[in-house]
């Protein structure tokens, strides 16, 4: 008994007879005894699992981290005055008193 299933590219087949497993693909074949074609579907099976357990590998970026901050800090010291916002008092006071 022969039993073949048939891809767009390529053929698996099994020969009751002979005991035969054939691979075609694009023209190529390739026959394996049943204690071949037995190991490698073993292999198959073991690399199809080991690449479904595997955390995928992030990629490695040489970035060097943004440094956001005043280059007017000084390392050794804090300094109060690099930390103030502009005064905006007398702008929101022209505001107000246009709306009123």
């Amino acid at each position: 008994m022969k039993i073949e299933r048939k891809l767009k590219y390529g053929t698996f087949g099994w020969d009751d007879e002979t005991k035969m497993f054939t691979v075609e693909y694009k023209g190529q074949s390739i026959k394996l005894s049943k204690v071949y074609a037995f190991s490698f579907l073993r292999f198959a099976f073991s690399m199809a699992q080991r690449n479904w357990f595997r955390k995928p590998d992030k990629p490695k970026t040489n970035k060097k981290p943004l440094i956001i901050c005043d280059k007017q800090i000084k390392e050794t010291r804090f300094d109060a005055n690099q930390f103030i916002l502009p005064n905006c008092e007398e702008f929101v006071k022209d505001e107000l008193l246009e709306k009123t």
